[in-house]
């Protein structure tokens, strides 16, 4: 049995109504229904194939008395109704009415109709109940709640399904005090790849995976090819956007850096008047000659309406994805490639993606059939805007600059003829330029989620599936801190450094039995047996220090102040 598209149509059912006797498809669409002898009429019967989500048809076959007929059936798919299957724990595959908990589909073409790199941004105002909060960083995660949030200060992220498989969606983020936002590891995702997402929201979900789906679940079915006469089907897509940040604070430009109306420069570390001061209570911006960190002999103290404007620059992200799909009868295959740049709105700040994909099935004989799926991806990010209050260079800008700084200044000059630092303020503050530039922060996520499964028909009613599915993937992360960083290096030293890596593997494996028999028209049994089991493992070490001897050497064994080490 199949589609009007040629797709195998699982678990539609097949009788005879006259003879109170039928079948449901396999995973194949193939289905066997056994007259017996004493049974079979002299005419023709009606057999009778049904399925929800598509329209239902009758055909007129006559049985031969100890032979047996083939009988093909071809159903049309109901205007504007989603498949009504689900997959769901143990990759089992139920109709939505049998569910037992609230859901809600989205297909690719709607997903795709705001192309986001980000899969979570995608399900934005497309799914009711379901709140998406951004980070509005370069790769960054983005918070999920189904139903509003279930705990305070807990983890309210639903469970993430993928073919089958559960994934992780730690991120290495941080407090409101401050870190970067590395992005959830879901976001590795290749939206290109993915075929529907299903949003499980009561909480039902629970009792089909656990504890982990307390949040409610969301399924990911990844594109598969399908049958097409043996023909390839090529799709090529390429877009390209702009980022500018939307939104900027309003600033007053009355008054200047300083304190109680009085600023002089002489050092920016309190050797002048209130000059080692970074906030706004100096004097009024109205071109009188003051002492400034770009004149130390005097300039017209005016304010720089655009300084904090002028930092960011316009960004850009584009993005290409190339698949080759197609298939027979038996066999089908499916195989992709994407790649997304970012280049982001603050200065020397990237993020580069590459996945690939690999699906196919295999229909070995009437009995057995197989499937695989292979995703792979490799994340780079350099200079991620740092989060919260007291990481990265954002907090500096938006709540203590100057108005009368000049940030062109800051940006052609990072040192001053004698080696020194150049900056604005010398206590508080770096200069944002030099941070992004002589001050990197580099992360790599390579990943892997993968799963191969093979069905068994036993007999007409009784399958056997066996499944193993994995999410693995290994991070790396570097910051490294010149000498002068007020943040991190010891002044007393040569800079600083601090490196992380972190791998995570979880596998689950299951066996399950599948039993759909028609007792009568009327009545079918449809059982399930099954087994699973789960091995997950996290490994983390880390090293840093405060204090390295040589410059521009970032390594331990440049180490002047013995390094902290974790795992």
């Amino acid at each position: 049995m199949t589609s009007d598209n040629g797709a195998a149509l699982p678990l539609a059912s097949v009788s005879i109504p006259s003879l109170g006797i039928g079948a449901y498809t396999d995973d194949g669409g193939l289905f066997s229904i056994e007259v017996p002898g004493a049974r079979v009429p002299s005419g023709a019967v009606s057999v009778t194939a049904r399925r929800v989500g598509y329209s239902p048809k009758t055909v007129q076959v006559t049985l031969p008395a100890g032979g047996s007929v083939e009988q093909d059936f071809v159903l049309t798919t109901l205007p504007n109704v989603l498949s009504g299957v689900v997959v769901t724990a143990l990759g089992i595959q139920m109709e939505k009415s049998q569910l037992g908990t609230a859901q809600q589909q989205v297909s690719s073409s709607v997903l795709n109709n705001t192309h986001d790199a980000n899969v979570v941004n995608e399900l934005a105002g497309k799914v009711a109940g379901v709140t998406i909060t951004g980070s509005g960083t370069q790769g960054g995660s983005s918070n999920i709640t189904i139903r509003g949030a279930n705990s305070i200060g807990g983890n309210n992220t639903p469970l993430f399904i993928v073919d089958g498989v559960p994934v992780s969606t730690a991120d290495r983020g941080g407090s409101v005090n401050g870190a970067y936002d590395f992005g959830s590891a879901i976001n590795d995702l290749n939206p290109d790849d993915i075929a529907s997402v299903t949003v499980l929201k009561g909480p039902n979900a629970a009792a089909l995976y656990g504890s982990r789906a307390a949040n409610g679940v969301i399924l990911i079915t990844t594109k598969t090819g399908s049958a097409s006469g043996g023909k390839v089907n090529t799709s090529f897509t390429s877009s390209y956007s702009i980022d500018t940040p939307s939104i900027t604070p309003t600033f007053q430009n009355l008054y200047g850096q300083g304190a109680g109306g009085q600023f002089s420069w002489v050092d920016g570390q309190g050797g002048g008047v209130q000059d080692g001061n970074d906030q706004s209570f100096g004097p009024r911006l109205d071109g009188r000659i003051i002492n400034q960190f770009t004149c130390p002999q005097g300039c017209p103290w005016v304010a720089h309406p655009n300084n904090v404007a002028s930092f960011f620059q316009t960004g850009g992200t584009f993005d290409n994805n190339l698949s080759f799909s197609g298939g027979t009868d038996r066999a089908s295959a499916r195989v992709s490639v994407g790649t997304d740049d970012q280049k982001g709105y603050i200065p020397n700040n990237t993020f580069q993606k590459f996945s690939a994909a690999l699906s196919g099935q295999l229909q070995v004989s009437s009995r057995l059939s197989t499937s695989a799926s292979l995703n792979y991806i490799n994340n780079q990010g350099l200079n991620r805007a740092g989060t919260g209050y007291n990481v990265g260079i954002l907090e500096g800008l938006y709540v203590w600059f100057g108005r009368q700084v000049d940030m062109n200044a800051l940006r052609h000059e990072f040192y001053q003829p004698n080696g020194a630092l150049f900056n604005w303020n010398y206590n508080y503050h770096n200069n944002p330029f030099w941070i992004q530039y002589d001050n990197p922060e580099r992360d790599v996520r390579d990943r892997m989620i993968g799963n191969v499964s093979a069905t068994y028909k036993l007999t007409d009613w009784l399958d056997v599936t066996a499944r193993t599915g994995s999410d693995i993937y290994n991070y790396n992360q570097s910051q490294e801190w010149a000498a002068g960083n007020l943040n991190f290096a010891d002044p007393a030293y040569s800079g600083a450094f601090a490196f992380q890596q972190t791998g995570w593997n979880e596998n689950n494996s299951e066996v399950l039995a599948t039993l759909r028999k028609s007792l009568n028209s009327h009545l079918a049994i449809n059982m399930i047996a099954g087994a699973n089991r789960r091995f997950s493992q996290y490994n983390y070490t880390s090293q840093s220090t405060s204090g390295i001897s040589v410059p521009w050497i970032y390594n331990v064994s440049n180490a002047a102040i013995t390094p902290n080490l974790g795992q």
